[in-house]
């Protein structure tokens, strides 16, 4: 897989462990960004996305940089399953 995860969130929210908990199932390269301490800045981040929860994940191809709004946690487990 050229992709790996970028995920927004906190580690005290469910849903954001979820996230990287079922992308280290899988093997799946992430990286988690834990704003629990840093709340205007995931503020600044759903609204840049236009997203009102976390977490929020992006997907990266590593190849060429492309990057791209996933959604949140169900958006995520929904991508993963549709690649089976």
């Amino acid at each position: 897989m050229d992709s790996r995860f970028i995920i927004y969130g906190r580690r005290t929210c469910p849903y954001c462990s979820h996230a990287v908990d079922l992308l280290e199932a899988r093997g799946i390269k992430n990286v988690f960004f834990d704003f629990t301490e840093d709340p205007q800045a995931i503020q600044e981040a759903k609204s840049f996305y236009k997203w009102r929860t976390v977490p929020m994940v992006l997907e990266n191809n590593v190849l060429t940089g492309e990057t791209k709004f996933i959604g949140g946690y169900d958006d995520l487990y929904e991508r993963l399953n549709s690649r089976l």
